[in-house]
């Protein structure tokens, strides 16, 4: 396991330009330990997951969709 000042070495070395993008690296993997989500995955897919159990049982029970278009084909 690296050291916090072993990390703090390797970022003292890193070239002005690669700052901004290592810092914002960082904050996503922050993130992604408090919401238990993937690197760069949107959080309201968490959030969705998260409200699933909220919706009642009888929820879409019945569905009412608009009939099928017929479109002309591309090929």
């Amino acid at each position: 396991m690296i050291s916090k000042e072993e990390l703090k070495k390797e970022v003292d070395k890193l070239p002005e330009n690669l700052l901004d993008e290592v810092y914002a690296f960082l904050k996503r993997v922050i993130l992604q330990k408090k919401t238990g989500g993937a690197p760069g995955l949107d959080t309201s897919w968490n959030n969705w997951k998260n409200n699933l159990a909220k919706f009642t049982p009888d929820f879409m029970n019945s569905r009412e969709q608009a009939p099928h278009q017929n479109r002309e084909s591309f090929d």
